[in-house]
């Protein structure tokens, strides 16, 4: 069945597809020959491909609360792996079902705190998401499960992303008649890279993987192990692997939007909470103001209501909600931290945001295995700039003349103003959006103890007293 243009009046479909760790170099869209993304990057041709998407604050959890409410993260309290978000906080999808939308949520959930393998009862915990396929946090990608609308535990046969797209194209197919908003959540590409089918791994010799210019001989895991390149190149492999196993997914979700008429009446988006550093600048994993971490793909399309091309301007996956929400004419009722950037879809004059606020409140898990410490920063057009609550800035790069960020011109004394300006600006937004403290300062003042403790209990890690 061919698309057809939405009913006049009726408000748009949005489909909301975001994976988790997926940073925005690694598709062949966005200028990686390695990486095979036909269906994403045959969309692409027909979206607005913006290059600049920013994630404010690159960990799972802050950022999925902030995709979903349009929050920095002390005001929906999610502010670190493992913290849930705070129940009467509005997401988007209140928003879309208080005007009438049927929503879904398919996937990794990763807002309810621990345990990770508890079901997340209904009502206020699922933030007005009606159907519900969804589990707390599984990297098991292979031996997965979610838990329905009554809380039962369903398993998954295969490879999970595969059976959570069979669940998103079901709900597409059964409510194309009415405005509806599904948000599907795919686990990879976030390690364990290997986890996945051997057909996908074959794209990917490893002997043939070339390495960002960035990654030295090796990078820190924790402050006793490390990772040798050839090991980096053997996670680049399952990386890319993951990669183009979600691009086939893609595809799958783009045809059935195609065969049931609503490709013209739905806005389609593809995104993730943040990137992988993966041996770039010496590291792994996330939690980091460099470019691997904080740039994430984004692609919007809505039939040709939207933009055909790429932008570069600024946009942090904080207004990704208000934007999406400003697209389908509708808006948070209460202020929120995010900007409608709608305009960037629409008019190829419109200008983005000069910088966004960048952080890592909380150096948990990952980072804390690594002596990490809190930040906070800004990426501007031009430079990323980075600082603890107990300096005045450890990372600083010009973007457009060091793409790689090889230079840290922290230290330089030519910069010297610019570095000065640049923490300013960051202490400015620090004051206006959670307090320039130090990490273990900041939990206990904001009351958010006793929930970091329960969390760092169920792994086995330090407490605060």
């Amino acid at each position: 069945m061919s698309s057809t243009h939405a009913p006049e009046g009726r408000p748009p479909n949005i489909l909301l597809v975001f994976s988790d760790q997926h940073r925005w170099c690694d598709l062949g869209c966005y200028g990686n020959p390695q990486v095979v993304s036909p269906h994403l990057d045959a969309f692409a041709q027909r979206a607005t491909r913006f290059t600049h998407c920013i994630s404010n604050g690159p960990v799972c959890v802050p950022a999925r609360g902030s995709l979903l409410t349009g929050l920095h993260p002390l005001k929906h309290r999610a502010i670190t792996n493992d913290l849930p978000m705070a129940h009467g906080v509005t997401s988007m999808a209140d928003v879309l079902a208080a005007a009438g939308y049927h929503t879904g949520y398919v996937g990794k959930w990763h807002l309810a705190g621990v345990p990770r393998d508890g079901h997340i009862p209904a009502g206020e915990g699922r933030y007005g998401f009606r159907e519900w396929k969804a589990c707390e946090c599984n990297h098991d990608y292979m031996h997965a499960y979610y838990y329905d609308e009554a809380n039962r535990r369903i398993a998954i046969e295969g490879y999970e992303p595969i059976a959570q797209t069979d669940l998103a194209i079901d709900f597409l197919r059964r409510n194309g008649g009415r405005s509806w908003f599904l948000c599907l959540s795919w686990g990879p590409p976030h390690d364990p890279y290997h986890l996945v089918p051997e057909e996908y791994l074959s794209l990917y010799p490893e002997q043939d993987l070339v390495l960002r210019p960035n990654v030295p001989q090796q990078a820190r895991v924790t402050t006793t192990r490390t990772l040798s390149r050839e090991q980096i190149r053997r996670n680049y492999q399952g990386y890319y692997a993951h990669i183009s196993a979600l691009d086939e997914q893609f595809g799958r979700l783009v045809a059935a939007l195609e065969e049931t008429g609503q490709t013209d009446e739905t806005i389609v988006v593809y995104t993730s909470d943040h990137g992988d550093m993966l041996g770039s600048q010496g590291y792994v994993n996330k939690q980091l103001p460099y470019e691997e971490a904080i740039r994430v793909p984004l692609l919007v399309r809505w039939g040709d209501r939207t933009l055909t091309g790429v932008s570069h301007e600024l946009i942090g996956l904080v207004d990704l909600p208000v934007t999406l929400l400003g697209l389908a004419g509708l808006a948070f009722p209460e202020p929120v931290d995010g900007t409608n950037l709608a305009a960037l879809m629409t008019d190829r004059h419109a200008r983005g945001l000069d910088a966004c606020y960048i952080y890592d409140l909380v150096p948990c898990h990952q980072a804390a295995a690594r002596s990490g410490s809190e930040w906070r920063g800004l990426r501007t057009r031009q430079h990323t700039f980075a600082c603890t609550a107990s300096d005045e800035g450890f990372a600083l790069y010009d973007n457009l003349a060091d793409p790689y960020q090889l230079r840290n011109l922290v230290d330089d004394p030519a910069s010297a103003e610019l570095r000065a300006e640049l923490y300013a600006r960051t202490r400015r937004l620090a004051e206006e959006h959670d307090a320039f403290l130090p990490w273990e300062t900041l939990i206990r003042a904001h009351g958010l103890r006793e929930e970091w403790n329960r969390s760092q209990a169920y792994f086995g890690l330090p407490t605060l007293e």
